[in-house]
């Protein structure tokens, strides 16, 4: 079975939630780790917990939506690290507010495609150079299960994670013959800021929750090491021949 140990890791929006506990997994399994965020002081909150733990960490801080930034940090990345052969696309945030297809503002919409696609596309853009530099390597993009399910209101998260998906097919499909391989993880319901700011944000947001945990029929909601023990594997080299998929890990909420 292959490792994470010496592989040359960019993690974006690592500063809280999946991010930062993908980039903790992956630094502690010996790889070094490029910490993105668009917030200096969480960015360097997750470097020191990296390095406490006895791992590497380079801090780049920038807004992914903007190419000036994420140009950047992805340049910083590589020449933090020596080198980049696995991206990890995480950034992504969604509303607080539901609306109807017509009622949404369109700035909203906006800036939810802007951080969740236009993001994503940017960092890959940038970074495909520096992976197929390497000889190849490993794109893992955190989608949402919201990207092949329906929930009324979410339209602009649920189009901007279908979106996402299929960037990364495209990736894997153009990239697969020179050593690049694609894939995404679909979460479920994952306790983490991003979820309670949703929750709090609804005014029936606590009712909605429990209608939520009954669409998962494991009966709970998934845990931010879940995910991160996923990415781990998909981006350590043990699963050379899957890519361009898709990956449910919901609890088996996209089944109901």
């Amino acid at each position: 079975m292959n490792s994470l140990k010496g592989k040359r890791v960019l993690v974006t929006g690592a500063s809280s939630g999946i991010g930062r506990e993908i980039a903790l997994r992956f630094a502690l399994e010996g790889a070094g780790v490029a910490v993105g965020g668009r917030n200096a002081e969480r960015v360097e909150e997750t470097c020191h917990m990296i390095v406490d733990a006895g791992g590497r960490a380079v801090p780049v801080v920038g807004d992914v939506a903007v190419a000036e930034d994420a140009e950047r940090v992805v340049r910083e990345a590589a020449q933090g690290l020596a080198g980049l052969d696995t991206v990890v696309n995480n950034a992504g945030i969604d509303a607080n507010q539901w609306h109807d297809v017509a009622d949404w503002p369109v700035d909203e919409f906006d800036t939810i495609m802007a951080v969740n696609v236009r993001g994503p596309f940017l960092i890959a853009k940038y970074s495909i150079p520096h992976l197929l530099a390497a000889g190849g390597g490993s794109m893992l993009h955190i989608s949402s299960v919201c990207a092949i399910t329906v929930w009324a209101g979410d339209s602009a998260y649920d189009m901007s994670k279908a979106a996402l998906n299929m960037l990364s097919d495209h990736i894997a499909v153009e990239y697969g013959p020179r050593g690049i391989i694609s894939n995404t993880l679909m979460p479920g319901v994952v306790h983490t800021a991003l979820h309670e700011g949703v929750m709090e944000g609804m005014n029936d947001g606590r009712a909605f929750e429990r209608v939520l945990l009954s669409r998962h029929p494991i009966g709970r909601f998934g845990t931010v090491e879940e995910i991160a023990d996923a990415a781990a594997f998909l981006c350590s080299g043990s699963s050379p021949f899957l890519t361009g998929a898709n990956i449910p890990i919901d609890g088996g909420y996209s089944r109901v």
